[in-house]
């Protein structure tokens, strides 16, 4: 299998043309770059599937696990309807976070991944195409676990559809940053899924998706508040429970507000580092 790393003085020409080609790409031409990822990402999910067991395995866990959370809480409705609610955003939570790592391991097991960093757009760019689809399928997987637990258990739902907007958005802003940080070290370990697979318990307990933070021991509630995701679902869950409006949630939006412009940032500047290191060892590819 060949493979598109270079080190030395080769490596350096080669970066240089590859981020000289990036620049080049307007904000026009990268947003349909990441459109078209994410369909070709839509379109190979949806066929290797089919379907019917495409949908049927997606849903399957965010549905069984509020059917979980109604029986652990029937005797208490308040907490009840915070997890169900928090249990939808962690669907966000686990598809922005698993696919960065993903998408790096599946292309480097196809021997793709060199194509991918030698390709003429941000890598970052291309990278936010595969995500898309991943927000897509959360996004659904969250309004029909809402919607159905609002039917069939009872869930209150008296949503302020801009508090949810503002949150949402802050939140991917800061899982794009994380789950960049998180694919960079992978890319480095060279097992950036199993990376994932480590964390995502770590993330769920800290980001309070099944119990409030506030509630929880101060030797969690502390590390908790160094991270975006406890005040991401409490503010959720008020949105979407009990109508509170953007200067309601100041509390958490501000907060997760300053997440969501140091993540990003984080997350890009340790990517490219990342990638600079593996081209000089040689390891972007399977050997």
């Amino acid at each position: 299998m060949s493979t598109t790393t270079r080190s030395g003085s080769s490596g350096s020409a080669h970066d240089t043309t590859s981020d000289g080609g990036s620049s080049r790409l307007g904000t026009v031409a990268c947003l349909r770059l990441v459109g078209a990822v994410a369909q070709s990402a839509a379109r190979q999910r949806i066929r290797t599937s089919g379907i019917f067991f495409y949908a049927l395995v997606w849903m399957a866990a965010p549905l069984f696990g509020a059917l979980t959370v109604v029986f652990i809480y029937r005797a208490s409705p308040d907490l009840r309807d915070y997890a169900i609610v928090a249990g939808a955003g962690l669907s966000l939570l686990f598809g922005m976070q698993y696919n960065a790592g993903e998408v790096l391991d599946e292309e480097r097991r196809r021997g793709s991944l060199g194509n991918l960093f030698a390709s003429p757009g941000p890598r970052y760019v291309w990278l936010a195409g595969f995500q898309l689809f991943a927000v897509g399928e959360s996004l659904v997987a969250a309004a029909l676990t809402v919607g159905v637990c609002a039917a069939a258990f009872g869930l209150s739902v008296s949503m302020n559809v801009l508090s949810v907007l503002v949150v949402i958005v802050l939140l991917l802003s800061c899982m794009w940053g994380f789950s960049m940080l998180v694919g960079s070290i992978g890319l480095a370990l060279r097992d950036a899924n199993q990376l994932s697979n480590l964390l995502f318990p770590v993330t769920t307990l800290l980001a309070g998706t099944m119990y409030p933070i506030a509630l929880m021991p101060d030797w969690i509630q502390v590390p908790a508040r160094c991270l975006p995701f406890g005040y991401a679902m409490q503010a959720l869950v008020h949105a979407v429970v009990n109508d509170a409006s953007p200067q309601e949630l100041q509390g958490e939006l501000l907060p997760l507000t300053a997440f969501a412009v140091v993540l990003p940032v984080l997350g890009i500047a340790a990517f490219h580092a990342v990638e600079r290191y593996v081209r000089q060892l040689g390891a972007l590819e399977l050997i």
